[in-house]
């Protein structure tokens, strides 16, 4: 509009694009004004649904402690659906999840405690969840015996967690009487613990055990 003469031609230009245009802009202020509003109210409901994920995560807490009055345990599994139901993008549901799944295993419950580590592996969004559960559920099916399920299990990109999954590993391989691999296993998850300062004694006594040759 600089090329105009005058003001009057610079405001009959204005008028005149505004007739034009004006449901463009009145639509593009609405979309405008509805995302920064959209927005907001995302931020409002994610801070309030992660609010009530960590109230209902500490109830279920308060019962484990007071797990031998009645109505205890079914207060735990009772808030632990409503997690995984209502709050599954939550990490407190999948470390609720954790804490049934301990509990399940010393109640001699392990095909229950399963179904929690299965849960979270295929439902948390928190990947370092994901593999404490995974590594776990390896642990548990090989004090079961199924030893090659928990194997398959432990075939993923370990990232940081390559300590634990090794050696687990290396256990199940001493399980099923492959030495030679337990042994590279073992090897592989000191290697893995050195790399971030981590003490290993026990598994250099597990490996120890297996001898050098």
């Amino acid at each position: 509009m600089d090329n105009y003469e005058t003001e009057e031609q610079q405001v009959e230009a204005i008028k005149k694009w505004w007739i034009e245009n004006y449901k463009m802009v009145i639509v593009a202020v609405v979309v405008g004004l509805g995302s920064i509003i959209g927005v907001q109210q995302w931020k409002s409901n994610k801070a309030m649904n992660a609010q009530n994920a960590s109230m209902q995560y500490d109830q279920i807490l308060q019962s484990v402690s007071a797990n031998s009055a009645e109505g205890a345990d079914q207060a735990i599994v009772k808030g632990i659906e409503v997690l995984q139901s209502d709050y599954a993008g939550s990490p407190y549901s999948a470390l609720a999840s954790l804490l049934e799944a301990k509990k399940l295993v010393e109640a001699g419950k392990p095909l229950e405690a399963e179904k929690n580590y299965h849960w979270i592996i295929n439902n948390s969004s928190f990947i370092t969840l994901q593999h404490i559960a995974r590594i776990r559920l390896a642990t548990l099916q090989s004090a079961e015996g199924k030893n090659e399920e928990a194997l398959k299990l432990l075939d993923v990109d370990m990232g940081s967690f390559k300590a634990g999954y090794m050696e687990i590993k290396g256990d199940i391989l001493v399980s099923l009487n492959r030495i030679n691999e337990a042994k590279a296993a073992y090897d592989q998850a000191l290697q893995a613990y050195a790399a971030i300062g981590a003490n290993a004694q026990i598994l250099e006594v597990k490996r120890n055990d297996l001898g050098n040759s």
